[in-house]
């Protein structure tokens, strides 16, 4: 330590800088000389999220907050002071916030908001300052609230009667008029000591007036933030118009909202005349300061906004914050520096300036990053004539030359693509995020972003922003697609477009370590299908997840998976609707695999997946899904399968064969004939805690059934086993009671398990309850537990339908009366269910 306070103190600045935020805050516990270097770089901006990188927008979070005001405002003298507002006073007044002060701090001689750099409390709007939120005000805070001093200056008189009945007499909305006047006023008192220093200020527009009359002192601001706090527009629909009192009030929030804008636009302009070239940026954001209202500041008063700021100095991001001005200043801007485009489809009108001005785009050399969304036919065709006239006749040709896959493919310093790059000054785009819109759909945006930036695309992100209606759509995806050597993520997800990918897009995705390839396809004939519609196979050696809903599912080549040594997650499914239904074709069309000349990619089911943890299979996949490969796969963790259809023509029963493989069948491309156990190994899945079974599943006897849950499902912890059929509930007791090892603690099942008895009414609840005595099952509630007292216990809670029960483990087992016995009993018990559980 004593070598690091010879430094001189610059150095040491220059270090702090780089440090994490977390450690930062740890150098105030050095010593004085340490903590007066780090306290400029904390309390410069101790509103950003970085500073509250521990918490989250939660209660924690306006704890966090709170604490940091009420430290600045102590640090200023501005707690005590006769001057500072009543709001905040009865705020902080409250006796039980006492401790949110830590008390070394109350008598810090520190004068933390020195080094106030930037107040951007619009950052934490919706988070009460100084008073956390409470769902019962505190009493002090309650009264306050009743007084006509505090109606007042809550402006509650601009409200329309209908919204104030709806709204303010309910606790909720009382808080949130009482947390606009505390932002509003904690806001201006941290700020009016300190005007001179501010670069960037939150203005609640409520309080604009107060803030023009400073605007000479603010000879340092960069940024400002407009807060709207005030109720320009409502989107109620019970407002009644015809009321007298309501239309005065209606126009007078018209008068109101056209004063306010003006005062904004005064605040810009006027600031720009007295230090022309400073303020560079001006943000409105969206608020919902109070209950159920949105407030959006108008694109017209935005333009002018913008029109008085200089042009942005060397962009590196263009976001919702900046895009107006960087739109209205387009044609003196310096695009060479931007580095990321974000303009998604909700930020509304402005993406249809981003298509009617995409030609800006070519510009932007630097570009690393582009969320936006679909620009339309040839959207991109700038991006794909660079890369075509960068290529020479050789280049092309190797391009398109089939990838080697017995050698790796993992893209290696020394490749050639990355100077390409850097000769032809090619834009390096490495993440594309794209959505598109009924209005606006996908065309060719995805196959020439592919192949425009092949050589740094790391991630493609695909997604539809709507859900159309009986929309009858393809999207082809994959044509022209080149070698893509370090993409590692590709997610596209099409909705009720239907997506069909090309037969070799994944074969020039080497690398990837995740891929989501989905569409809504739920019914489908197999004659849709044919042998040149398949996909080829792959070779994935770095493939972590992988999920294929829909068509992207139907044509995906097994093969692949033979390659996925990696493999964490997989996912094949068709589209499930409600209540978990989907579509499989007749088993007749299914067990044929030449059916009208069709040849499906042969599913060996004898992938080795060391890694994989959750596998999950609805229709046909689900269906056709063979045990054996439970065996291959040591790490599984979740199992999933689905067969349940509308038609309920589709059983899989579960036979002492589907629990034993012979491992020549890992050689051979069919299975031996099943000759007893004695010639089979038993299929374990050791890790696997969780199966859902869902739809017609057998089990060929109760035999069957212990043998399934305690020889392959050692761990097995949950069972769900919904639809299943021809099984009875003693079955699922007689193999729980038989294992006195097992580890399941829940198991759901539906009502039909009861068997028939009497349909309904009186009679059934009878005979239903006479059941649950002769099997030992007591309902997991207070009438329940006075039952079971004293009788022991399964650890296994079953669910039937609705109802929770826990089993006994001898139903005609007498009660233990001793109570010295029961204590023992019951902490036996405890310690196994807690120890058993995954």
């Amino acid at each position: 330590m004593t070598l690091l306070l010879q430094l001189p103190p610059e150095c040491l600045q220059l270090t702090i800088q780089y440090l994490d935020p977390r450690d930062t805050v740890a150098l105030l516990r050095v010593n004085k000389f340490i903590a007066s270097l780090a306290l400029p770089y904390i309390y410069s901006d101790p509103f950003h999220n970085s500073f509250h990188s521990v918490f989250t927008y939660s209660e924690d979070s306006s704890y966090s907050l709170t604490r940091l005001l009420r430290l600045l405002l102590v640090s200023n003298g501005q707690i005590s002071s006769p001057h500072l507002h009543k709001a905040v006073s009865v705020a902080h007044g409250r006796e039980s916030d006492s401790d949110l002060i830590p008390p070394a701090h109350r008598q810090s001689p520190l004068n933390y908001i020195i080094h106030l750099r930037r107040l951007d409390l619009g950052r934490w709007s919706d988070v009460i300052p100084i008073c956390a939120y409470f769902s019962t005000p505190p009493d002090n805070v309650v009264d306050y609230l009743k007084t006509p001093e505090f109606q007042s200056i809550a402006g509650l008189e601009h409200l329309l009667p209908s919204y104030i009945r709806r709204n303010i007499p309910d606790q909720y909305g009382l808080q949130a008029a009482f947390r606009i006047v505390l932002f509003r006023e904690v806001n201006w008192a941290l700020a009016s000591p300190i005007l001179e220093q501010l670069q960037s200020l939150t203005i609640p527009v409520s309080d604009i007036r107060r803030y023009l009359g400073i605007i000479d002192q603010l000879g340092d601001l960069e940024q400002v933030w407009f807060h709207l706090d005030v109720i320009f527009e409502y989107y109620t629909g019970d407002i009644d118009l015809d009321d007298p009192e309501s239309q005065d009030i209606w126009t007078a929030t018209r008068v109101r909202k056209e004063e306010i804008t003006q005062d904004m636009i005064q605040f810009v302009r006027t600031h720009a005349q007295h230090f022309p070239g400073r303020l560079k940026s001006v943000i409105c954001p969206e608020a919902g300061a109070w209950p159920s209202m949105r407030q959006t500041c108008p694109a017209e008063t935005l333009v002018q906004l913008v029109e008085a700021l200089p042009a942005l100095h060397k962009p590196t991001v263009i976001s919702e914050s900046n895009w107006m001005h960087f739109m209205a200043c387009i044609a003196s801007t310096d695009l060479m520096h931007i580095q990321e485009i974000v303009c998604p489809l909700h930020f509304g009108s402005t993406h249809q300036q981003l298509v009617d001005n995409r030609d800006f785009l070519q510009g932007c050399r630097a570009l690393k990053r582009m969320v936006i969304g679909s620009l339309g036919p040839s959207g991109l065709q700038w991006a794909v004539q660079e890369k075509k006239s960068s290529l020479d006749k050789s280049s092309i040709s190797n391009l398109h030359k089939p990838l080697d896959t017995t050698t790796s493919t993992t893209l290696k310093p020394e490749s050639s693509e990355r100077p390409l790059l850097l000769r032809h000054g090619m834009v390096p785009l490495e993440e594309a995020i794209l959505t598109d819109s009924a209005a606006i759909p996908f065309t060719d945006e995805i196959d020439s972003i592919a192949f425009a930036f092949s050589p740094t695309l790391t991630r493609i992100f695909v997604r539809s922003d709507y859900e159309p209606l009986n929309l009858q759509r393809s999207l082809q995806v994959g044509r022209g697609w080149v070698r893509l050597p370090v993409l590692t993520e590709l997610y596209m997800e099409l909705g009720d477009t239907r997506l069909v990918i090309d037969p070799e897009l994944l074969i020039h995705c080497p690398n990837i370590t995740s891929a989501t390839l989905d569409d809504n396809t739920f019914e489908y004939g197999l004659q849709d299908l044919d042998q040149s519609s398949y996909c080829l196979p792959a070779s994935l050696h770095r493939l972590g997840s992988l999920t294929l809903h829909g068509w992207s599912a139907l044509r995906f080549h097994p093969d692949t998976l033979h390659t996925t040594m990696n493999l964490t997650r997989l996912e094949i499914s068709m589209k499930v609707i409600h209540p978990d239904v989907c579509f499989i074709p007749p088993p007749a069309a299914i067990n044929n695999n030449n059916h009208l000349g069709i040849e499906r990619p042969c599913w060996t089911w004898d992938w080795h997946l060391p890694l994989l943890t959750k596998l999950e299979l609805t229709s046909q996949f689900a269906y056709e899904f063979q045990f054996r490969m439970l065996a291959r796969c040591p790490a599984l963790e979740k199992l999933e399968l689905n067969i349940h259809t509308l038609q309920g023509q589709h059983t899989r029963t579960i036979a002492m064969s589907d629990l034993f493989y012979n491992p020549v069948d890992d050689d051979n491309s069919m299975r031996t004939v099943w000759q007893g156990e004695e010639n089979y190994k038993r299929i374990v899945a050791p890790a696997l805690q969780v199966v859902r079974m869902r739809g017609r599943w057998s089990i060929e006897s109760p035999t069957v059934l212990a043998e399934f849950l305690k020889g392959m499902l050692p761990s097995l912890g949950r069972l769900y086993a919904n639809h299943w059929t021809n099984i009875p509930l003693t079955a699922f007791l007689d193999a729980l009671r038989g294992n006195p090892n097992s580890k399941v603690w829940r198991i759901n099942l539906d009502e039909s398990v009861f068997g028939e008895g009497p349909l309904e009414g009186e009679a059934r609840e009878k005979w239903k309850k006479e059941e649950e005595v002769r099997l030992g099952l007591v309902p997991d509630s207070k009438e329940g537990h006075k039952q079971r007292m004293g009788r022991p216990i399964l650890l296994t809670v079953i669910k039937i339908g609705r109802v929770k029960y826990r089993v006994l483990e001898d139903p005609e087992a007498r009660v233990i009366k001793n109570r010295a016995l029961q204590r023992v009993y019951w902490s036996i018990k405890r310690s196994w269910l807690f120890r058993s559980r995954p």
